[in-house]
């Protein structure tokens, strides 16, 4: 379950800010991955009869406004990961250069964010409104900003997979710069042989064997 009631301004130590920092980009990559494996509803009427129609309109109308709900929430799980992130940077700046990265390909996200709050009260209103909300989050094939692959636009303007990869990515440097468990290397120093004659050197003599 995310954290969302800890404030990024107060002071917190480094491991707290990865932790916190590390849920909310957790938390955002299970809705990324439930895009992914969810297909964008469809409107299709033909051969149905009136209550039909509705019937599946209605359906249409809940799965869009479910979409729309899990992909605002995404967007604010990545908000508040850019936050911890951007806290981190301060506490550990020799990780500078890894945060930035996730900064960068993330960037879109305040402005998704913003022009979704401003949208809400009309992306539902039509189904004019509803045409234009799957027609923003399928990907252009040519001539537009997303890829050939199908991914998911998020907020009509990101592909969900840069989002899911820069996530991905950036947790993989942060186990490695916190958490990794590989045993520290040897740091150059005397040679080996110095190491050895001290051993001959300070070793306990053996008992003389009794008679």
């Amino acid at each position: 379950m995310a954290l969302w009631t800890i404030n990024p301004n107060q002071d917190h130590d480094v491991y707290t800010t990865v932790y916190l920092l590390k849920d909310a980009l957790r938390s955002a990559l299970s809705d990324a991955w439930f895009f992914e494996r969810t297909a964008l509803p469809k409107t299709e009427m033909r051969g149905a009869n009136h209550a039909e129609i509705a019937a599946r309109l209605g359906r249409f109308r809940d799965s869009c406004k479910g979409l729309q709900e899990r992909e605002a929430l995404m967007l604010m799980k990545l908000l508040r990961a850019r936050s911890w992130a951007a806290e981190l940077r301060k506490l550990v700046p020799e990780f500078q250069l890894d945060i930035d990265q996730f900064l960068d390909a993330t960037e879109p996200c305040e402005t998704m964010h913003g022009e979704f709050m401003k949208d809400k009260q009309s992306m539902f209103h039509g189904g004019g409104t509803l045409a234009r909300f799957l027609s923003q989050r399928k990907p252009v094939m040519s001539g537009g900003p997303a890829s050939a692959d199908g991914s998911y636009l998020v907020g009509g303007q990101k592909a969900l997979y840069e989002l899911r990869a820069a996530c991905e990515v950036f947790l993989g440097q942060i186990e490695e710069e916190f958490f990794s468990s590989e045993p520290e290397t040897v740091k150059p120093g005397l040679p080996l042989a110095f190491f050895e004659k001290l051993d001959e050197q300070t070793a306990s003599p053996l008992p003389e064997p009794l008679h």
